[in-house]
């Protein structure tokens, strides 16, 4: 059997098995004082208990919701045959530019990544415009065909000023290149069902669109059209998308903490910060596919959980920094920091159990006497060590942590990803006593934004 069939017979056998996620390194019997002990995590049982019911009350209202979000792997199903026949239009082009920024942008990004090799042949390249930067877009657009390419516009709010800058200086660019008729021929949205400036747009002008349901946040949207409709688009299995999304939902129905996963990684970090005084959260995954992922972590992470408690007398702030690492590269920067810097983080370390990819190290016989450790080694097994490495000195250093691993790196397997981090950070604000769905501090920047334009003279 050739290596590639060999590869995809592995990743059949692991397609539906569930993430495993080990918590050992957060105890005291791991990492000493800094650990959390058994009696702190079963005193804390109702009030986890409190939050997965309160989670677990919002099931049966499906999209109305109050936690839509955790709804979407059984509730997006519905929508997926209008979502394919809007990317099977954009699949006709060589080029989409999709128009967001945030939530509307990065967790299609994380996707397209981490299922880099599951993207089919002859289908649209996608590229995402997301900052304000002439440079960076005028570079995009000099390789561009106005004829070959499509323009996405994703906002929740319908009023972004970035995605609407963007989508009207794209929108002209295109009806510079096609005429103004064809170019609305070029042109779909993504946005609020009901409201917004997309979708008064929509409506003046009859362009194709999708909705975003609205009780669904930006950050909590990449199972939404918002991510589903662009990675469609590019072949991926989205239906294997949601189903992984909707079994790791199903997972965790139950409120026994060693069952539900969600719950479990909500807790410990909780407790990491209240207890131990632990205010970063490093997450470093030894998988470059995932380095994106990260990324769509820490917005959803700070976003969420980065606010006052006011159920605490006098208000302390909530929440703990996501930071990024990506193993092996920051054993090489960071690590040293880690080591032996205050003891105020705890680590996520995620590993891939099967390499759809692997490579053995041909080590020459004048190599041996350098190297012989890599005798009859592979690539995995190089990068399996160093994560063990790093995760035994990390521990040995007092510094709590967790495992997340992954059975392969397909569709089914991200859509766990997604729903377990979103439902640990919808659990982990409700034990914090704050909303996890709002972000007002924001608001308030946008506002002044706003206002600073409308001062420049």
């Amino acid at each position: 059997m050739a290596d590639t069939e060999l590869c995809r017979s592995c990743d059949r056998k692991t397609m539906t098995k569930p993430i495993e996620i080990l918590t050992g390194n957060f105890l005291v019997t791991a990492v000493g004082s800094e650990g959390i002990r058994p009696e702190e995590l079963n005193k804390f049982h109702p009030e986890l208990q409190a939050a997965h019911r309160h989670v677990r009350a919002d099931y049966n209202r499906g999209l109305a919701g109050e936690f839509a979000a955790l709804q979407l792997g059984r509730e997006m199903p519905a929508q997926l045959g209008e979502i394919r026949a809007m990317a099977d239009a954009l699949a006709t082009y060589s080029d989409v530019l999709v128009i967001g920024i945030g939530g509307s942008s990065l967790g299609a990004k994380a996707l397209q990544l981490a299922l880099m090799f599951h993207i089919r042949e002859n289908r649209p390249r996608l590229h995402f415009i997301e900052n304000i930067d002439t440079y960076q877009l005028e570079r995009v657009l000099s390789k561009l065909e106005p004829a070959h390419t499509a323009l996405v516009c994703i906002s929740k709010s319908g009023g972004t000023i970035e995605s609407a800058v963007h989508f009207m200086i794209l929108r002209d660019w295109l009806a510079r290149g096609v005429g103004a008729t064809q170019a609305r021929q070029q042109q779909w949205i993504v946005t609020d069902p009901g409201r917004g400036w997309l979708r008064d747009l929509v409506r003046r002008e009859r362009l194709p669109s999708l909705p975003v349901p609205p009780q669904v946040g930006g950050r909590y949207s990449v199972l939404t059209a918002v991510g589903l409709l662009p990675l469609a688009a590019i072949g991926v299995d989205i239906e294997s998308l949601l189903k992984g999304a909707a079994d790791n939902e199903a997972r965790c129905q139950t409120d026994d903490l060693a069952s539900n996963p969600a719950m479990e990684i909500a807790a410990y970090c909780y407790l990491m910060d209240r207890l131990r005084q632990k205010r970063i959260s490093v997450m470093m995954p030894y998988v470059n596919r995932l380095q994106l992922f990260v990324d769509w972590y820490c917005q959803l992470w700070a976003e969420s959980l980065g606010k006052w408690d006011r159920s605490i007398h006098n208000s302390v702030p909530a929440g703990t920094l996501p930071v990024r690492a990506m193993g092996a590269i920051d054993q090489h920067s960071q690590l040293q920091m880690y080591l032996e810097s205050r003891h105020d983080k705890f680590f996520t370390f995620i590993e891939l159990e099967h390499w759809e990819h692997d490579r053995p190290i041909p080590l020459a016989t004048a190599d041996q006497e350098f190297f012989p450790y890599l005798k009859n080694r592979s690539m995995a097994e190089v990068i399996h060590a160093e994560l063990q490495a790093t995760r035994s000195v990390i521990t040995e250093a007092g510094h709590p942590n967790m495992t997340i691993r992954l059975p392969a790196m397909n569709a089914h397997v991200l859509g766990q990803l997604i729903d377990l981090y979103q439902r640990a950070t919808i659990y982990t604000g409700l034990l914090y006593g704050i909303n996890p769905l709002d972000q007002p501090s924001v608001e308030k920047g946008k506002i002044l934004a706003i206002e600073y334009l409308r001062g420049m003279t």
